[in-house]
């Protein structure tokens, strides 16, 4: 498998949508964001107005467009680049399960890289790759980029950037990751959790 290449970036996790706070796993539908997520992307906005990105890479699925978009207009300079790879992964006929179930699904994955988990579901190597491939594409030009995505994006990253899998990131978070002569440095907004 290729490698990440080693360059800066910024990760943002859409706003909260409806299936979030019933702690459902969404995978692939293309949910809305919710009136909370509208608003803490505002809130996020606001505060990241210094920051001169000129390139924002987010996956198409409605939340993190959306989330993207709002973003966009706080940060004028800005362009979206609509990156397919960076969508979530699919869930196939567990999408709708809950949050616990998925959780135990992608343990039983890490402990057994021959787990297969059926239903459709997007194979964790491939969906790694898919992820891997997205994120080149964001980080091969010359600015470092925000990415909106989702949260198993993030999980993933954690594997690829060989850093402690971090199982939930919350809605609406600017997270920093940017490489170092011996790995990784995340820097991540307040409110982080490790659920």
């Amino acid at each position: 498998m290729k490698k990440l290449v080693n360059k800066k970036f910024f990760f943002i996790r859409h706003g909260e949508t409806e299936w979030n706070t019933k702690q459902l796993c969404q995978g692939q539908l293309d949910t809305e964001l919710s009136e909370v997520g509208r608003l803490e992307v505002e809130l996020l906005g606001k505060s990241m107005k210094a920051f001169p990105f000129s390139r924002i890479c987010t996956s198409p699925l409605k939340r993190a467009l959306k989330t993207a978009k709002i973003l966009q207009a706080m940060l004028p300079d800005s362009k979206i680049q609509l990156i397919d790879e960076l969508k979530e992964r699919d869930w196939g006929e567990l999408e709708g399960c809950s949050r616990a179930e998925m959780y135990r699904i992608e343990e039983l994955e890490e402990k057994n890289p021959y787990f297969l988990p059926q239903k459709g579901v997007e194979l964790r190597e491939a969906f790694k790759s898919r992820i891997l491939r997205g994120m080149n594409i964001a980080l091969n030009q010359e600015d470092a980029p925000l990415i909106v995505s989702h949260g198993r994006v993030f999980l993933t990253l954690c594997e690829l950037l060989n850093i402690p899998l971090v199982r939930q990131i919350p809605n609406a978070i600017l997270i920093e990751c940017s490489p170092t002569t011996d790995g990784w440095q995340i820097n991540r907004g307040q409110n982080w959790g490790h659920a």
